[in-house]
């Protein structure tokens, strides 16, 4: 995961000099196309070479392991760019924010809608087995299919267009808003979190999915004012190396 991440912050280097249209239209291009090209160099269960399990497909061997293949991670990343870039636009004449985010949540989810139902391309060899919540929910994040981008991306855009309208702008993504804490501390909580799981874990007992939401909504309560305060230190001194978590 830390490779897929790092190098697509490299790659987002060069890229962004491109302006968010281009970015834009690499991204879905890539989402888009990476089945294709990825079904015309390997098949489940056949030998995968080192570069294209760094690139494209996932590899579980006896020397090494690649669940992250970069490129389509770097996708995401790019759209995640885009989408910075017009959260931070001032240009008159835009959709709000709110409206933006909940249209594209929208398509998104009826476009995964389609792709199960077709159970065809974007499924990346994970085809329904049955009619269930869980065969549809059944798809392939190693690497990630188009119909799990589109699934995970349309939800989160809503569950933000949500928060923006039931806790308002200056609530939710506030100096000291839960989502802006987070999400400028991210690498930071992403490492902190697996101390806090472990800590947690000396002292509870396994349990089912409930107390699976009860200790995530937990982690969250713990780890806000860790990141706080772990913000705070890295603007005070912008020039070290806390900088780069």
């Amino acid at each position: 995961m830390l490779y897929a991440i790092g190098i697509s912050m490299m790659l987002m280097v060069p890229l962004q000099r491109l302006g968010a249209r281009v970015v834009f239209f690499l991204a879905a291009l890539i989402l888009a196309g990476s089945e294709l090209l990825l079904t015309a160099l390997w098949q489940p269960g056949g030998e995968v070479p080192l570069w294209l399990a760094l690139t494209f497909a996932p590899v579980f061997g006896e020397t090494y392991t690649v669940l992250y293949p970069a490129l389509p991670w770097l996708a995401i990343m790019m759209l995640g760019w885009v989408f910075g870039e017009r959260l931070m636009s001032q240009q008159p004449g835009l959709w709000p924010l709110e409206r933006l985010l909940m249209v594209s949540g929208l398509s998104a989810l009826v476009l995964f809608v389609l792709i199960r139902s077709i159970d065809g391309y974007g499924n990346l060899f994970m085809h329904l087995g049955g009619n269930t919540v869980v065969h549809w929910l059944h798809i392939s994040k190693y690497p990630p299919s188009l119909a799990y981008t589109v699934l995970e991306l349309g939800l989160m855009a809503i569950i933000f267009a949500l928060l923006i309208r039931l806790e308002s702008v200056k609530t939710v993504i506030s100096h000291n808003g839960p989502i802006l804490v987070f999400g400028q501390t991210a690498l930071f909580f992403y490492l902190a979190h697996f101390g806090v799981l472990a800590a947690q874990r000396l002292v509870l007992e396994r349990g089912g999915l409930e107390q699976t939401y009860w200790i995530t909504l937990l982690v969250l309560i713990i780890l806000y004012p860790i990141c706080r305060i772990y913000r705070s230190l890295k603007w005070r001194y912008p020039q070290s190396l806390l900088r780069f978590l």
